[in-house]
């Protein structure tokens, strides 16, 4: 019969294509809940085959795939962040959960990985890791007190100094507690100084001079 000549099927479709698009969209409007319970009865007893077909349109399409995606998202940028958020707060327990276990799988896959990048960024922020530490001494000897922001600052612009110094010099220069945190000395502005590493660790604990570099080295 003629209309099972693929040829003859082709013909008929390029000459009548907007009327058949117009057609097959009226009958999925007029069929919607029919066509879906067909499509769900089909994919419940093709699983198998209907995920082979996906995974084989998604290689096939994967560029428009993520296009679409993309465009979805930030045209819904806004919808789509608040319901994150409200699931999120929903979910606390679960959400802190998965983002645990989560964790757990990237760092034992990335173990190595990780270390080589905070070793290098200890490498690169000496002074921010040996700020950090004598901040972590302080509050081990309850050492601290109430900071303002200008202490902060200058507090880093000293590990920041000496820093610089022992890449200028080539030997190692610390800051410093003129009176140790041991024996009651705070962690503030006024109680650090930089000096050679190597006359602050020959001090050790047992006393609270005062760097003097002109008198120390004549410059």
């Amino acid at each position: 019969m003629p209309y099972k000549d693929p040829e003859v099927r082709k013909t008929y479709y390029e000459r009548n294509k907007e009327k058949i698009k117009v057609r097959a969209k009226a009958y999925r409007e007029k069929n919607k809940e029919k066509i879906a319970a067909r499509s769900k009865a089909w994919s419940e007893k093709n699983k198998e085959k209907k995920k082979a077909q996906s995974r084989a349109s998604y290689v096939r399409n994967k560029e428009k795939v993520k296009a679409r995606y993309k465009a979805r998202y930030i045209a819904k940028r806004e919808e789509i962040l608040a319901q994150q958020k409200a699931y999120n707060d929903k979910n606390r327990e679960k959400k802190r959960a998965y983002d645990k276990v989560r964790s757990k799988i990237y760092y034992k896959a990335n173990k190595e990985k990780l270390a080589a990048t905070r070793r290098a960024w200890r490498q690169a922020n000496k002074d921010k890791v040996a700020a950090f530490a004598a901040e972590r001494r302080a509050l081990k000897f309850r050492a601290t007190i109430r900071l303002t922001e200008l202490d902060k600052f200058i507090i880093d612009e000293m590990y920041n100094l000496a820093q610089l110094r022992t890449e200028q010099t080539g030997f190692e220069w610390h800051v410093d507690h003129i009176v140790p945190l041991t024996k009651g000395g705070l962690h503030k502005p006024t109680n650090l100084q930089v000096v050679p590493g190597t006359w602050n660790l020959s001090k050790h604990n047992n006393n609270c001079d005062v760097y003097n570099r002109i008198v120390q080295n004549g410059y």
